[in-house]
């Protein structure tokens, strides 16, 4: 989400690399100074991205950059980058970006931001069978702009009755919200992810909100993803699938997200 000289992106897998090169290209982002990643959790596909991001790769960027995640997700990438894997992210960021911070977010704070207030929510997320399931250190954000927009990121995340609370509360007053849909039924729910289903659900929690469905399964064939949304979106006209190049833009006169033409 672009605001003024802000962009807020939700995760940096390797569609980072594409977002930071567009960033000098695309005129929606020509004022873009400061970049804040919000990292939900340390499996290495939700940061994989910053090894390749141009902003630590050009020189003088000056992208002021500052990655934000639970410290189990913070402790991961420091570690992963460190030699001889790969280069110390604090040395890529000399001579590239203007500067580089990482901070720590807890579930339940306030996150104060230039032109955001980030509310930290705790997901249900984890790797494995039961019994060797390991729970990760898992956050949603709630992202509230200065005058503007509030949006809701739940991803990864396996929606039960126990997580309801969290949801309502994530999702109340909220003008988008960008859920977890890896599998097309409630009854493939596994892993810590969500469906089609699960989201279509939410839809019906909250008629008048803008829902994508998104984290689309790997493996999964196109035709399966678009058989689910239609079996479960019917009837369901806020709800939409997200798909890689459809751009949704906050509408101020409207006061809501409408698709970007």
């Amino acid at each position: 989400l672009a605001v003024g000289h802000d962009l807020y992106v939700f995760d940096a897998g390797s569609g980072l690399l594409d977002l930071s090169a567009a960033q000098r290209s695309d005129p929606r982002l020509s004022q873009i100074r400061r970049v804040h990643l919000l990292v939900t959790h340390a499996h290495w596909d939700h940061w994989e991205g910053l090894k390749d991001a141009e902003w630590l790769w050009r020189k003088n960027s000056g992208i002021e950059l500052t990655i934000l995640g639970p410290k189990e997700a913070l402790d991961t990438i420091k570690n992963a980058f460190k030699p001889p894997a790969f280069v110390k992210l604090e040395i890529l960021a000399l001579g590239t970006v203007k500067s580089l911070d990482f901070l720590e977010v807890k579930e339940g704070s306030e996150v104060v931001l230039p032109s955001a207030r980030l509310f930290p929510l705790a997901l249900n997320h984890y790797s494995g069978i039961a019994p060797n399931e390991r729970h990760l250190c898992t956050l949603g954000y709630r992202l509230c702009v200065d005058e503007g927009p509030t949006l809701a990121y739940l991803c990864d995340h396996e929606p039960c009755e126990r997580t309801a609370a969290m949801e309502d509360a994530a999702l109340a007053d909220a003008d988008l919200a960008i859920v977890d849909a890896s599998y097309g039924n409630l009854s493939e729910h596994a892993f810590g992810h969500g469906s089609i289903e699960s989201a279509a659900v939410l839809s019906r929690r909250f008629p008048e909100m803008r829902i994508l469905a998104a984290h689309h399964g790997a493996v999964r064939a196109d035709a399966d993803i678009l058989d689910a949304m239609k079996r479960h979106g019917t009837g369901l006209p806020h709800l939409s699938l997200a798909i890689e190049g459809k751009d949704e833009v906050w509408d101020a006169q409207q006061q809501r997200f409408v698709p970007a033409s």
